[in-house]
């Protein structure tokens, strides 16, 4: 399918939101707003002194575990203190998505991205007196607005589905001069990619050898206007870890699935994400030769290259799991107990970062199965 240009969704009411030095006001700034019908309403004016203390309910949201639950288009107003300099906000993806993010204020701030681990993805940097543009419908439904050439008024990054956190943070050099507080308003879109692409299957063993591409399957939420045997073919694929096209599926990583026109900062076509884990685990021997001490030794796995052991007193491996992350395929557990049972058993991975639109991500791993169950009793 070509680049479909999304547009404006709606040229009603288009209100613009700046801040002053002393106090923060929402007011119409253009000549459609100043040619809008009387039966239209403009946002309402919202007139904060920088003085001004925080709530409770501005404070609620100060940590990740505290996390706001972003809605769709829903302007929330946020107080920072020099003590409280950060914010949270939870959202929650059901399908691949592209979302939009954007923050009013006269300070300086830095968004990041996190998963549901805390672990950074992405992140941007805020500047000060920075606005992103929103509009108010009849029934006083707001929204991020999109520029003519089918670009939001806000940062965007493309998800696929999980729970992610926003966290904003205020550098505390922004708290000088006798500034106590400063008010961020904050605006955030989750718009699902159309079609839904739903793959055969999601994943694949590594072997060393190309992986067939999974067949693929469209599902629209509002259908194309030419028959779907005309739209450009899902069979293009993709490196997440890089975000450019590759010939074929083959080493362990994340996939995406799609046209030819994909690009992770539009808003276009729906992609697929596929899988290829490291091999299943092999232990080669578990041996206790010290007093205390269970030596594991893996079979070699270059591909993967890392390798997790978990030795337990529970064949079930639910309570009092010891867990090791090494690089060696021959590797010392200590501090266990003497004269016990243990079961052991080891996995490989492979750490693999993401290419996101605003920078590459943290590495997480990517496991293969677990091994057979060994036991052996400690010295």
């Amino acid at each position: 399918m070509k680049k479909r240009a999304f547009g404006v969704l709606c040229a009603l009411c288009i209100t613009v939101t700046s801040f002053s030095q002393e106090a923060v006001a929402v007011e119409p700034q253009n000549q459609m707003a100043e040619n809008l019908s009387s039966d239209l309403k403009p946002l309402p004016p919202v007139i904060v002194g920088l003085q001004e203390q925080p709530t409770e309910s501005q404070r609620s949201n100060t940590t990740m575990k505290k996390a706001v639950e972003l809605e769709n288009t829903k302007l929330y107003d946020d107080v920072f203190t020099s003590e409280k300099r950060k914010r949270y906000y939870k959202l929650s993806v059901k399908n691949v998505s592209f979302f939009v993010f954007g923050i009013h204020s006269e300070k300086g701030a830095k968004v990041r991205l996190l998963n549901e681990k805390g672990r950074k993805l992405s992140a941007w940097k805020v500047g000060a007196n920075n606005r992103f543009t929103y509009w108010s419908d009849l029934n006083g439904a707001e929204s991020i607005i999109f520029s003519d050439d089918g670009h939001p008024n806000g940062e965007v990054e493309t998800l696929e589905t999980g729970t992610y956190y926003l966290e904003i943070s205020v550098d505390s050099n922004e708290f000088s001069n006798g500034i106590t507080s400063v008010r961020f308003h904050a605006m955030g879109k989750i718009l699902p990619l159309d079609p839904e692409v739903k793959l055969s299957k999601t994943s694949a063993v590594y072997t060393g050898k190309k992986i067939k591409r999974p067949s693929v399957q469209l599902k629209w939420e509002i259908k194309p206007s030419c028959d779907p045997k005309y739209l450009d073919p899902y069979n293009k694929v993709y490196d997440m870890r890089t975000g450019k096209r590759v010939k074929s599926v083959k080493e362990i990583g994340r996939y995406i699935i799609t046209t030819k026109y994909f690009e992770p900062n539009y808003y276009g076509d729906g992609w697929g994400i596929f899988t290829v884990t490291p091999q299943k685990g092999v232990i080669k021997n578990v041996k206790s030769k010290k007093k205390g001490q269970v030596q594991v030794t893996a079979k070699n796995n270059t591909a993967a290259g890392r390798y997790q052991i978990q030795i337990s007193t529970d064949r079930s491996f639910e309570k009092d799991v010891k867990e090791i992350n090494t690089r060696n395929t021959r590797q010392a557990v200590k501090k266990l107990k003497s004269k016990q049972t243990y079961y052991v058993r080891l996995r490989y991975y492979k750490n693999v970062s993401k290419k996101y639109i605003h920078g590459q991500s943290e590495p997480e791993p990517i496991y293969g199965a677990w091994s057979k169950t060994k036991t052996v009793i400690c010295k």
